[in-house]
């Protein structure tokens, strides 16, 4: 069979929600009977800032509480991909990170000209 190209339709995404995620686990997953893991595990979430109080007492109570119970992550979505999937995702990500490097050089370029000008 030969290969061809199909296009996607992403167009339902505009409905799905934006969900803020500051934390990541990747891991392998089990061993398989051909010896290899089981594709990719990926986890995405978020932790909130916690809460400290301003005042002293209150802050020694909230950073002993922190220490002794750590954050809880709310968990917003778990896949699993292959190593195959994974590597595409590496370059998406790789592709967005340089173009928003970019950017923000453009930008902070353009001010530096104004500045001067």
């Amino acid at each position: 069979m030969e290969n061809f190209a199909v296009a996607v339709d992403w167009s339902e995404a505009t409905g799905a929600p934006i969900t803020h995620v500051n934390q990541f686990v990747a891991q392998p997953g089990p061993p398989t009977l051909e010896a290899g893991p089981d594709g990719i595990y990926l986890l995405l979430g978020s932790i909130p800032p916690p809460f400290i109080p301003r005042d002293i007492e209150g802050q020694r109570r909230a950073i002993e509480t922190l220490k002794a119970t750590g954050l809880k992550v709310n968990v917003h979505g778990r896949f699993h991909m292959s190593r195959a999937r994974l590597e595409e995702l590496i370059q998406v990500l790789q592709t967005t990170a340089d173009t928003y490097d970019a950017m923000v050089e453009q930008i902070t370029q353009h001010r530096s000209e104004a500045m001067e000008g």
